[in-house]
């Protein structure tokens, strides 16, 4: 009996202790749900809900019935028995007055964010940023039952972010309206957030700071992720220019508690990034000097020998003496729409229009990178500076030998002329041929037709003389037989 008292009372023991281990809940209809607006929700290794001190959450819970008259929120530390912002909250849903309350502190509730639709609650509450991180107890009471009670973690907020940046730079015609993006060069913002609070991100100009803007549908950079923004410019009209703009990205926690343990919080960090923006001509280097603005193309090619025509443009409100200096070709001249410049030449741009300058060189050095040197001096300032344009010439054309094409078209010219020549003559000359072939034929029949008749001619007059030959021959034999018995008979009468 002994035995058997202390085994139940063991059992009753150890079923008490794991009750106490596991979060209990009134119902299995009880719903528990923790997170930061619009991250996804964060639980810890043992699955508890994650809380983040400082910023704002959205606590959602669901009843078994709905609520008649009061529910009570309540959080406390285990870590430690003091009652302050530290370590213990309590919040009430009155539903008979439809109001919600902080009742320690009064500000860590956001009414207007909280609902409810009875069995359905929603409080968006948090704690202070200097809140005892750990494990932390909320106990849920409802008309004063227990129906809910649920462990969760609370853990410092930690602001941590990397950034990067491309070389950004915008580039339209001069004189003309443009909508841009960085997203055609693939040229971004990127930030990453690898803290526990989301970060808001927003980016300041020195200059353009009502053209300039980020693209993105959202300036979150959610919790563990990272987010790209590109550049919009929305540019009016204007001349030929450079402009530098050195932007600024700010990023700050979001979604923070205006609470005495948020000044413990880096509140913003800061991180500076260069943008170009150019105005110039598509396939031009434009360059600044003072108030005036030059440009030209930085490389051309051209064919040995032959002649080299581009234009180059001026802009600004001061004048300019141009000089113009090539090495490794000849120049031919520079003019200013039809009248010839004499070099040096004094100009007076606009900064309204482009003044444009044609240019013509000679290619007269084969397999040379000639270099046209562009001198300019403001003659108000005294400041000069050079700029060049460089030609690559190609190299010079083989005397000794004609070209693969030239070669090709010249054998295939003459191999039609011989083909010409020997079907016109072949064409000339058959007929001929053909009636000598002919008369050839006819002679050869008739000499064999008399060569055949002479033939039977011949052999009826050998027959003949043969058959003559043979009658004569015996009438020779009869006569000598005739002969020989007339002699016999002569001698038999003796």
């Amino acid at each position: 009996m002994r035995i058997g008292a202390m085994a139940v009372f063991a059992t009753l023991i150890v079923g008490l202790s794991l009750f106490n281990l596991v979060p209990a809940s009134a119902s299995e209809s009880f719903g528990f749900s923790l997170h930061i607006p619009g991250e996804t929700p964060l639980y810890n290794g043992q699955g508890q809900p994650v809380m983040i001190a400082g910023v704002w959450h959205d606590l959602s819970l669901t009843l078994e019935s709905p609520v008649q008259d009061l529910l009570t929120v309540e959080a406390s530390s285990l870590a430690t028995q003091a009652e302050n912002m530290s370590s213990h909250y309590v919040w009430e849903r009155d539903e008979g007055s439809s109001t919600w309350s902080d009742l320690l502190y009064g500000f860590f509730i956001k009414s207007e964010y909280s609902s409810s639709t009875g069995d359905e609650i929603l409080f968006r509450l948090g704690i202070d940023a200097a809140a005892v991180s750990g494990t932390w107890r909320i106990l849920i009471t409802q008309d004063g039952a227990t129906v809910g009670d649920q462990l969760i973690e609370v853990r410092t907020p930690r602001v941590g972010y990397g950034m990067s940046s491309a070389d950004f730079n915008l580039r339209w015609e001069p004189f003309k309206a443009a909508e841009l993006s960085s997203e055609d060069k693939g040229q971004y913002l990127r930030v990453i957030n690898n803290g526990n609070v989301p970060l808001r991100l927003s980016v300041t100009f020195d200059k353009l700071q009502s053209r300039l803007s980020l693209v993105n549908p959202s300036d979150l950079v959610h919790i563990h992720s990272e987010t790209k923004y590109f550049l919009r410019a929305d540019m009016d009209p204007r001349p030929p220019q450079i402009i530098k703009v050195k932007g600024t990205a700010r990023v700050e926690a979001s979604g923070l508690i205006p609470s005495p343990g948020a000044t413990q919080m880096v509140p913003a960090l800061e991180s500076d990034f260069d943008l170009t923006v150019v105005i110039g001509r598509s396939g031009y280097t434009v360059q600044a000097l003072g108030n005036v603005f030059f440009q030209t193309i930085e490389t051309l090619r051209a064919d040995y020998g032959s002649v080299v025509t581009w234009q180059v443009y001026l802009t600004g409100d001061e004048d300019v003496s141009l000089d113009v200096d090539v090495v490794g070709a000849q120049l031919i001249g520079v003019w200013l729409g039809d009248n010839p410049l004499t070099l040096p030449a004094t100009l007076s741009p606009s900064p309204q229009a482009e003044l444009p300058l044609s240019l013509q060189v000679r290619t007269n050095v084969p397999s040379t990178l000639a270099e046209v040197i562009f001198t300019l001096h403001l003659l108000d300032s005294g400041e000069v500076q050079t700029y060049s344009t460089v030609i690559v010439v190609g190299a010079k054309p083989s005397t000794s030998s004609l070209g693969p094409s030239l070669l090709w078209l010249f054998a295939s010219v003459i191999s039609a002329s011989v083909l010409a020549l020997v079907s016109y003559n072949h064409l000339r000359l058959e007929p001929r041929s053909t009636s000598r072939r002919s008369s050839r034929k006819g002679s050869t029949k008739g000499k064999r037709r008399a060569g055949s008749k002479a033939g039977k001619k011949d052999r009826r007059k050998a027959k003949n003389r043969g058959v003559k030959k043979n009658k004569a021959k015996g009438k020779s034999n009869r006569r000598g037989n005739q002969r020989r018995a007339k002699v016999s008979k002569k001698d038999n009468g003796r």
